[in-house]
């Protein structure tokens, strides 16, 4: 009965063995797998957190070339007004800003904003830190609203820590017509005629 014994649990033996290094492959290939996984959810955050869309929207982007921008006193973010400076000449568009009631003469359109933060906890943080929670900007011609776009941190949130910059960069295209696209476009069909 031992000579039996011995062969069974040396096959036992040999068996398990196999079935852990099978297993191990497995294994890594299933770590591998979830590892590769999460890197693409984390890219996806990551790029998500960067670029914000409106969540109210209502008309369609202006044509213009200059705007002045009335400055609303009680938004007080440092970077808000150069943020949306810039957000305004990516799209071909100069901006002036003036104080409330001094709009200055020959404005194409007038901008009014208003701004909202709030303070929250990044993800792997103890510390609360201050982010931009709500926008709203208003865009009249002649007294007339032409569009309005507002921004508010809502849902999952992913761009809640998001600069004030890439959240303007979502809500002005939706605002000014880009005129480097409507310039490329008049010297291309200059050229063919």
């Amino acid at each position: 009965m031992s000579l039996i014994r011995f062969p069974l649990r040396t096959a036992t033996i040999a068996l398990a063995a196999a079935g852990a290094l099978a297993l191990n492959g497995c294994a890594w290939t299933l770590i591998s797998a979830a590892a590769a996984t999460g890197s693409v959810v984390q890219a996806g955050f990551t790029v998500a957190s960067q670029h914000s869309s409106p969540t109210y929207l209502n008309g369609s982007p202006a044509d213009i070339r200059n705007v002045c921008i009335e400055m609303n006193q009680n938004v007080t973010i440092g970077d808000f007004l150069p943020a949306l400076q810039m957000a305004l000449s990516r799209r071909g568009v100069t901006s002036v800003v003036y104080n409330p009631g001094a709009s200055p003469p020959g404005c194409e359109a007038q901008l009014l904003y208003n701004a909202a933060v709030d303070y929250g906890r990044p993800e792997f943080s103890d510390e609360s830190r201050q982010f931009l929670s709500a926008v709203d900007l208003t865009l009249l011609q002649h007294g007339q609203i032409v569009v309005t776009a507002r921004y508010e941190t809502q849902g999952l949130a992913i761009d809640k820590f998001a600069s004030v910059s890439s959240k303007l960069n979502g809500l002005i295209p939706h605002l000014v017509v880009d005129q480097h696209d409507l310039n490329a476009h008049s010297i291309q069909v200059s050229g063919t005629n």
